[in-house]
């Protein structure tokens, strides 16, 4: 009787070793314990090493995704903070950019980012991710976490052009609050985070160190953080004292900002 070649093939001393180690390894490690517990551990380890791989790589989406989450928050909580029209006197807001603020109006916070800034140029700009879909038109104020920046000038359906305050031909009202006196912001390049705050009279106690905030105006709300006196020159041939401030909003260094929009 012959044999068929694969049987003589497969009854050969070499592959039937091999078929039985393989299935002498297979059922030791099935119902051995510490053997496999160690090829889990390995299995888990490997697995773990992948997903921290993969997390890294994802995590700087993962980080854009959530600060664009606490902007949203953050900006509905500043408006809710703008309806508090009940209490009795000025309402303290928990935000740098707020010195003490009377919510006479209220007001949307419309976050957005700065796409483009000029640098060393007379009327300096900047343009803002955010336009007309988002409710904002010109006239609208524009401020950051620590202060006042600008007034939006122009605007298009995505896009938003705004001039700051250090712009030749933006003026703002501002207010000393310690003596409750009224003035006009300037700027002259190329002193950027400096304003020149005239027209208040020489019978105001002015001292270095004094808050300037906004003052009653169709622009802002009264309130608003400018920046702090830093030399205090008197004009007595005007009348008026000529101050120099270094205000809260650095211009090298923006980041986020809300557009306040009536309610």
């Amino acid at each position: 009787m012959l044999i068929p070649t694969w049987l003589r093939v497969l009854l050969r001393a070499p592959f039937l070793w091999l078929l039985f180690q393989s299935l002498a390894l297979t059922v030791y490690l099935q119902y051995a314990p510490k053997p496999q517990q160690a090829i889990n551990r390995w299995t888990l380890s490997v697995t773990t090493t992948v997903q921290r791989f993969f997390h890294w790589v994802r995590r700087p989406w993962i980080a854009l995704a959530e600060v664009e989450t606490l902007r949203q928050l953050n900006s509905a909580l500043l408006s809710q903070l703008s309806e508090v029209t009940c209490a009795e006197g000025p309402v303290a807001f928990p935000v740098g950019a707020w010195g003490d603020f009377s919510a006479t109006q209220r007001y949307r916070f419309v976050p957005a980012e700065v796409m483009y800034q000029t640098f060393q140029a007379r009327h300096n700009f900047l343009l803002l991710n955010k336009g007309g879909k988002a409710g904002i038109y010109p006239g609208l104020g524009v401020i950051t976490h620590t202060g006042v920046l600008g007034v939006v000038a122009e605007t298009t359906a995505t896009y938003s052009v705004v001039y700051p305050i250090f712009h030749a031909e933006v003026h703002i009202t501002a207010q000393l609050p310690r003596e409750q006196a009224l003035g006009i912001t300037s700027w002259s390049e190329p002193t950027y985070n400096q304003l020149l705050l005239e027209y208040i009279p020489l019978y105001v106690t002015v001292q270095k160190g004094d808050e300037v905030w906004t003052g009653p105006s169709t622009l802002f709300p009264p309130g608003l953080r400018i920046g702090r006196i830093e030399e205090v020159q008197t004009d007595f041939s005007r009348g008026f004292h000529a101050l120099k401030l270094r205000t809260y909003v650095d211009w090298h260094r923006i980041g986020s900002v809300y557009v306040l929009v009536p309610s």
